[in-house]
């Protein structure tokens, strides 16, 4: 006949040690799935230990949750127009001032060639977001969107070229060839041929160009649109990337 073992579950997670989780703020950022999943288990911990009841259990999932969500949610957006796939001119009152590919930036005074294998600084996450920093770890920048703001001034993100599944896609800054890519995306969408969408659609975000918000390329509203004159699509500006959102 076996012996009835019982046994009371032990834990050193404390309530005041899962809220400086739940502050950590360099895991959120760096490991957030990581970051909820030692939330949620240290917090089922403190359940089977007595520590907190099933509705302070509850309360602190919802507050994992939340953070994580806040996270991802804030990530997208930092990432959204700043692709480490891409390759950027820096552009300012016409002439690129420097150069970023990847994660990798340099300057380029008026009149220098470009250099891409030169390295300035380094695109980093930070806590306030996508910051440029020297060897030093000093930051000499940051990117908002396609702007990257220093302290010389902001300078607009121009995108030159993507790798996509390992081919390099050179951006599309012809209106006619943006226009026939449009009509092409169309025609597909119509067809039902999705996988021919899909492709299409990708390689025509490599471009200067993007859709009007305004009529939204509609053949009925965009004749009389004022915001892309009848073309169905504009000029990408930092200003307009709202749209994307």
């Amino acid at each position: 006949m076996g012996r009835d073992i019982s046994f009371t579950h032990r834990t050193s997670m404390t309530v005041d040690r899962w809220h400086r989780m739940l502050d950590d703020a360099a895991e959120r950022r760096d490991l957030p799935r990581l970051y909820r999943e030692n939330l949620i288990e240290a917090a089922d911990d403190m359940l089977r230990a007595s520590i907190i009841d099933p509705l302070e259990h509850f309360d602190l999932l919802e507050l994992a949750e939340s953070a994580y969500s806040h996270e991802i949610e804030e990530q997208i957006v930092r990432h959204r127009y700043f692709l480490r796939s891409g390759s950027y001119v820096l552009v300012r009152d016409g002439p690129a001032l420097g150069y970023l590919s990847g994660t990798a930036f340099n300057w380029a005074p008026p009149g220098e060639r470009l250099n891409a294998s030169h390295i300035d600084a380094r695109v980093k996450h930070t806590d306030i977001g996508l910051e440029l920093l020297n060897r030093s770890e000093e930051s000499i920048g940051r990117i908002d969107g396609k702007r990257c703001i220093t302290p010389t001034g902001e300078y607009e993100l121009v995108e030159v070229s993507r790798m996509i599944r390992g081919i390099e896609l050179r951006t599309i800054d012809d209106p006619d060839l943006y226009r026939a890519a449009l009509d092409a995306i169309q025609l597909a969408k119509e067809e039902g041929d999705t996988e021919r969408h899909a492709a299409l659609s990708t390689r025509a975000s490599v471009s200067i160009f993007m859709p009007c918000h305004a009529c939204d390329d509609s053949f009925s509203k965009r004749e009389d649109c004022a915001e892309c004159e009848g073309l169905g699509f504009v000029r990408e500006t930092p200003d307009r990337f709202r749209w994307r959102s």
